[in-house]
């Protein structure tokens, strides 16, 4: 079972090391603090945050959490903090922790979820984390790039932020800023395999016949028909000059208005 203890923020990690250090490994599967990733926009410049989800939270997996207690208890900076009332130690309900199974990674990190939009701004494939979560965001904030999401922790409704990446962030490279998370990251921030679609996948929804609508490039705004689906690009046809004229558009920047 996953249970909580609530301490004092600032010192999750400091608590982590202490339990892993006094505690039988036997007794317990992990301990960790939940982290998140979150990007950061300055000056026109995006930085990638791994920051604490739930501040003055540390989550551990036990079977027998009174013998976790008990061992804790004996320590003398931990009784301390138990009879100062600076120390919780309450289960998860069961739906909770198949929530946080579901979106923490084996780094216990909640990573971006990329949000693609239409040339209307509303969305039109969310992949990651949030692509289950969507009836429970409360508002999207996309200049600040991260949703408001309402979770349940403890029995108690909370709203947390949860990062989000943009099309216009992955054509850049992303450096690292803040990292709270005991983590190694890479020099850069790598781009998950989930966030792009290949050319082949993107023609599997694209059929000769369909109204679309060019959706950025010098042609953005433009509506038209697919003549013929090719590789990496569809033949559409686009009034021009009084008349159809086929013209090579790259598939990513066509969106379909009509099939």
């Amino acid at each position: 079972m996953w249970y909580v203890i609530q301490t004092m923020t600032g010192h999750e990690e400091n608590l982590v090391r202490m339990i892993r250090r006094v505690l039988n490994r036997n007794d317990y599967a992990d301990c960790f603090v939940p982290y998140y990733e979150r990007i950061w926009r300055q000056q026109q410049t995006s930085r990638i945050h791994v920051e604490r989800l739930f501040p003055g939270y540390v989550f551990i997996i036990a079977e027998n959490p009174d013998e976790v207690y008990r061992q804790l208890k004996n320590v003398p900076a931990m009784s301390r903090l138990m009879s100062d009332g600076m120390f919780t130690f309450l289960p998860l309900e069961q739906e909770e922790e198949i929530f946080f199974q579901r979106l923490i990674d084996e780094n216990h990190v909640i990573r971006l979820s990329f949000v693609e939009k239409d040339f209307r701004g509303h969305i039109r494939r969310i992949t990651g984390p949030l692509e289950s979560l969507e009836n429970q965001v409360i508002r999207w904030q996309y200049k600040k790039r991260f949703a408001l999401v309402r979770v349940h922790l403890l029995g108690i409704e909370k709203q947390v932020c949860l990062g989000i990446i943009l099309t216009e962030d992955i054509q850049q490279e992303i450096a690292y800023g803040k990292v709270e998370a005991p983590v190694t990251v890479p020099p850069r921030y790598q781009v998950r395999e989930f966030i792009g679609k290949s050319a082949e996948e993107e023609q599997e929804h694209l059929l000769a016949g369909d109204r679309i609508i060019v959706s950025s490039g010098p042609l953005a705004g433009m509506t038209g028909m697919v003549w013929k689906v090719k590789k990496g690009t569809v033949e559409v046809g686009i009034r021009l000059f009084g008349q159809d004229m086929p013209v090579k558009v790259p598939i990513k920047e066509i969106d379909i208005l009509e099939r």
